[in-house]
């Protein structure tokens, strides 16, 4: 009743056939193998893992004798189900195997690299960039910006235009569909041109989304400097600012914003261009800084919950482990229950499993599975909870995302709304990602805190992204 695992090494193919043939139909793995002790790299012959895998129609497997471990990768790579490989403790021990076998720390690597073969061999499909490409791609791209001040219903000319970066609106695939076309609005010069300037479909929103959007709670992500202006445009009434560490380090004028809406304030995840927020790290520098910034964020949060006699929360996207998870959710617990003396409330945010710092990508491990839950119940955790991260962590983790979030439905205090695709797929349009994400947005809607739209960009070409994500918000759930 055991599976059994059988080497093809020194036969022929005649004989292989004579004894798979007398084989069950299941219970059973071929392993592709060369039986020579090292086996040199033009003796590897891996493409009979693709003829075994069409003869015999099942898994295939890989025995590997080879002078260098890092073929067990090419093997992993066209899909071999099992790997065996001798181990030694010294390679240059005596006998047939040692020299052909890897070390704990070989045996390590590959642990490693098996582990996450499904994703390195993922994407056979439509190519999408990930969230790190799009946040390079904006950084290191160009768009069209005006070189002067333009009036509305002036026509734009190629020769009006400079090409440079960020890339944040119309580039050079897009740009000339909208030369000639008349402004509808008048722009200063270094204004980025987008498709809304040529179109008023962002400028509104339906009474009947805006009564839907207050209802829920929706609440839109802003900068200080977009603040006046999206108020305006998006007069929902719940607004969370999202700070540079620059932001709040200067004065920031607080009577400037109207005591009618709600407010709540995420905090900066860098304290400076090369380093994260981490208010328990052992760099000096790196600690006072965080804990200055979290003080300032805190006094800011004070003053708007003077103005509007309302709860301001602060969100912070904590993700740097220095001994263990226990520890990790002891220190910060301590942290917020320091803050909450001061009627604050300090809440962590649910993170993904991948993180996109610095132009490149980072694997989180903690905010972001099951043992997280445990730990966040444990130590009474306030959380906001991350919709979209939580969708990427059941792609990578596997787990459970309707049975997380409702065992976590107590700690969740505020909500980050968007959608997504695969383990990297962020900040989707609502309605555009996996369809499974559904049941959850239906779930969270009935949540009485907050809930931030958290759309890719949604705050460029006038909003256009917001809007979307309001409008598909209504037409998916009212009633």
């Amino acid at each position: 009743g055991k599976h059994i695992y059988i080497s093809t090494g020194c036969h022929y193919e005649s004989e292989i056939n004579d004894a798979f043939k007398r084989l069950p139909k299941h219970g059973w793995t071929p392993l592709h193998c060369t039986s020579n002790y090292p086996t040199a790299i033009q003796n590897t012959r891996l493409g009979y893992i693709n003829h075994l895998k069409e003869k015999w129609s099942r898994g295939v497997g890989y025995s590997s004798h080879d002078e260098n471990w890092e073929i067990c990768l090419f093997a992993m790579s066209m899909g071999v189900t099992v790997i065996e490989r001798h181990i030694t403790l010294d390679k240059s021990a005596d006998g047939l195997d040692h020299t052909t076998s890897s070390t704990p720390n070989e045996f390590k690597k590959l642990s490693k690299y098996a582990s996450h073969m499904n994703f390195i061999n993922s994407g056979d499909s439509v190519r999408v960039p990930n969230q790190g490409e799009l946040l390079n791609r904006q950084n290191l791209g160009r768009s069209y910006y005006l070189k002067n001040n333009v009036t509305k219903g002036s026509k734009i000319k190629l020769e009006d235009l400079e090409y440079r970066s960020p890339h944040i609106g119309l580039g050079s695939r897009e740009i000339h569909d909208y030369l000639g076309e008349p402004l509808i609005l008048d722009c200063v010069a270094g204004t980025v041109l987008s498709k809304s300037l040529f179109n008023d479909k962002v400028t509104k929103l339906e009474e009947k989304v805006l009564e839907f959007s207050r209802a829920n709670k929706f609440a839109l992500p802003i900068r200080l400097h977009d603040y006046q202006a999206f108020v305006s445009q998006f007069p929902i009434q719940a607004y969370e600012f999202h700070l540079s560490y620059k932001e709040v380090l200067t004065d920031i004028d607080t009577t400037l914003f109207s005591s009618s809406n709600a407010y709540s304030i995420h905090l900066p995840d860098y304290i400076s261009p090369t380093k994260l927020m981490d208010p328990f790290s052992k760099d000096a520098e790196q600690n006072s800084l965080s804990l200055k910034i979290i003080e300032r964020t805190v006094n800011i949060s004070e003053k708007l919950q003077e103005l509007t006699g309302n709860e301001v929360p602060i969100v912070g996207s904590f993700s740097i482990v220095h001994k263990d998870l226990d520890s990790f959710y002891h220190d910060y617990g301590e942290l917020i229950n320091t803050v909450a003396k001061r009627d604050v409330l300090l809440m962590l945010q649910w993170l993904p499993p991948i993180a996109w710092y610095f132009g490149g990508s980072v694997k989180l491990d903690v905010m972001n599975n099951v043992k997280d839950a445990e730990l966040i119940q444990k130590f009474d955790i306030p959380i906001c909870m991350d919709v979209c991260h939580l969708f990427m962590g059941r792609e990578y983790y596997e787990f459970s995302e309707v049975n997380l979030i409702d065992r976590l439905k107590a700690n969740t205090k505020h909500i980050h709304i968007a959608d997504s695709i695969g383990i990297d797929g962020e900040g989707i349009q609502i309605g555009e990602g996996n369809p499974k994400n559904i049941d959850v947005f239906k779930k969270v809607l009935n949540y009485e805190c907050l809930k931030v739209i958290e759309v890719w960009q949604g705050h460029l070409d006038r909003g256009a992204g917001f809007h979307g994500a309001l409008n598909n918000l209504y037409e998916l759930f009212h009633e």
